[in-house]
Parts: structure tokens; C-alpha cells; sequence
């Protein structure tokens, strides 16, 4: 299983938005994706419309109170399940803080790497895991950098665009170092994009922080706000839409980035990316 944070110190980037329609256009090739929400205001969430403050989320993931089996909601967007968050991650991650019986970094890896233990026995096994991260270096984010193969860094292209790039790449340098050798930055995805001098321009930034960028950008489009507010997936809200496009482009350089061969996976529950 590939597993892939997707984080930003900024909000209103795109994170949850990508996080969402990249599992959709995975989703449509036939991979089995897990989205974990790891953001407290979980919008990621509230868009699959898992909100219960009832159900197991990633509170309790974080404080290993509960089988990560457990947590695993199935989401109407075909091949796509997610384990969903809420507010009381603001306590869990105090709780990660004081609790020093077990590993305080790598509780999201190590439950990752035992997840075919505890699924229902006859689930599919997932390709990708989406790591949705909220905009701030707390113990979520942690824990998902601690778990993940590669980052993809949202940056929206406006004033102040670059805030916090920085700070992000420190974190992982540091992770790498002393918890998770394999992390390894997918790039930096353009989102609101307008061909316009200002896009050059943080373009040019992120070139200069030494971060790469990947070759397909988001174009802005009301589209995404709409789809956003229908509870849809860009691909299924608008399937002609330019930011559609963008999302199915980055969906296929990333599958090409991190060596996930669709051609090889397992397509029985009828992903054929043409729904």
C-alpha cells in the first residue's frame, strides 16, 4: 500500500479537496484507496458525510483505544472507504503528548502496517492510503509523515503563497532522519491556478525553496466550490470540467511517480475508470 500525506501550514489550499478527488480518480481506475482524515475541522469527512461523534474516528486512532478495523466507513464514491475525523482529535493529540507507554510518532504507521490483520476477512487489500492534514504540525501531521511514502504540499496561488513551505520541508528532513528514512516529497501541486504573473511568481518560490513541482497544476473553476457544496467528486459533478482534467492528469503522474502499475491491479469490484 501506497501511502501518501497530503499537508500544507496553510489552510483553504486544497488539501482536502485534492485528498478527495484524487481518491475518486483512483478509485475509478479500480485501486482500493483508504482516506484517513487527520484534520479536526474534518471537511474530508463532513464531504462523505461520516460526521458521528458516535463512531470510532481518528481520535481514537491516535490514542489507540480502538482496532483500526474498526474505524474503516465505507464512502459512496466507489472503491473509496476512509476512516473520519472530528473534534475530538484537539484532545487526542493533547493526550499523545502526555502518554509516553507507547511510540507517540508512529501509532498511525503501526496501525497502518497491521491493517490486513484486522479487516474482515474477504476485504480487499488497499493500493493507496490519502493522509488528509490539518494545518498545523501536531501530532496528526506527525504521525502521518511518520507513516507516509510521499507528500504532495497543496500551495494556492496567491500572496503569501510559499507561507510555511519551508517549515514543512525542515519537519521532513528531521522525520526522515530519525523515524521514516523512506519519506520522499512527491512535489509541490498548484491549486487556483490562472496563468497569470502572480502564478510565475510562486512558481519561482517554490523553485527557489528547492522543492519540486509537479507538473500538473489545478486551474481555478467554481466548479470545485460546487462540487464541494453537492457532495460530489469534480468527475462525477462535472466531468468536463477543466479542474476535472487537472485532477485525472495528477491522479496519473503520481500513479507513474510512486510505480503503482493500474495494468496490475486487481479490478474485481469493477474500477475500470470509465464510470
Amino acid at each position: 500500500m501506497e501511502k501518501i500525506a497530503i499537508i500544507n501550514l496553510k489552510g483553504g489550499v486544497g488539501k482536502s479537496v485534492t485528498t478527495i478527488n484524487l481518491a475518486a480518480e483512483f478509485g475509478a481506475r479500480g485501486l482500493q484507496v483508504l482516506v484517513v482524515d487527520l484534520d479536526k475541522q474534518a471537511n474530508t469527512t463532513k464531504f462523505f458525510n461520516a460526521l458521528d461523534y458516535d463512531s470510532p474516528s481518528t481520535a481514537d486512532l491516535l490514542t489507540c483505544t480502538v482496532s483500526i478495523g474498526d474505524m474503516i466507513q465505507m464512502t459512496p464514491v466507489k472503491n473509496v472507504d476512509m476512516i473520519p475525523a472530528n473534534m475530538r482529535l484537539l484532545m487526542a493529540n493533547k493526550q499523545v503528548l502526555l502518554d509516553t507507554s507507547e511510540p507517540q510518532q508512529t501509532r498511525l504507521r503501526d496501525a497502518l502496517d497491521n491493517i490486513m490483520l484486522e479487516l474482515p476477512f474477504g476485504e480487499d487489500e488497499y493500493n493507496i492510503c490519502l493522509m488528509d492534514c490539518p494545518p498545523d504540525l501536531d501530532m496528526g501531521s506527525i504521525n502521518a509523515l511518520c507513516a507516509a511514502d510521499w507528500v504532495i504540499i497543496p500551495v494556492d496561488c496567491d500572496e503569501w503563497a510559499t507561507d510555511g513551505l519551508q517549515e514543512v520541508l525542515d519537519q521532513m528532513e528531521k522525520l526522515r532522519m530519525y523515524y521514516n528514512p523512506r519519506l520522499k516529497l512527491a512535489g509541490v501541486l498548484l491549486t487556483k491556478y490562472n496563468r497569470t504573473n502572480a502564478e510565475k511568481q510562486v512558481a519561482k518560490d517554490v523553485s527557489d525553496s528547492g522543492a519540486p513541482l509537479l507538473k500538473s497544476v489545478i486551474r481555478y473553476t467554481v466548479k470545485v466550490k460546487e462540487a464541494r457544496s453537492a457532495h460530489k467528486p469534480l468527475r462525477e459533478y462535472a466531468p468536463g470540467g477543466t479542474a476535472t482534467q487537472d485532477y485525472s492528469d495528477l491522479a496519473d503522474e503520481l500513479l507513474e511517480i510512486v510505480g503503482l502499475n493500474v495494468s496490475n491491479v486487481d479490478t474485481k469490484n469493477g474500477g475500470d475508470g470509465n464510470d
